[in-house]
């Protein structure tokens, strides 16, 4: 649809009357993109420092049992 538009505009007024219907959808994507973006980023942060808290909590019991053994003998 934009591109029928955008050929109706530019042959009544040529590109200096597409040009800003052009930077709105360029705008557009681009903070689209960009809100994209942030959200993976967070999301993959967010991955990681999962990831992170399971391996210690998964090492803590086994350095606490080699903690306790020592304190027995």
């Amino acid at each position: 649809m934009l591109r029928s538009i955008s050929r109706t505009v530019a042959a009544r007024g040529g590109m200096e009357t597409l040009r800003p219907a052009l930077h709105r959808v360029y705008m557009t994507r681009a903070s689209n993109y960009k809100d994209a973006l942030a959200s993976f980023i967070k999301g993959y942060h967010e991955g990681v420092q999962q990831v992170m808290q399971s391996k210690e909590e998964s090492q803590f019991p086994k350095n606490h049992e080699a903690d306790n053994s020592k304190k027995t003998t």
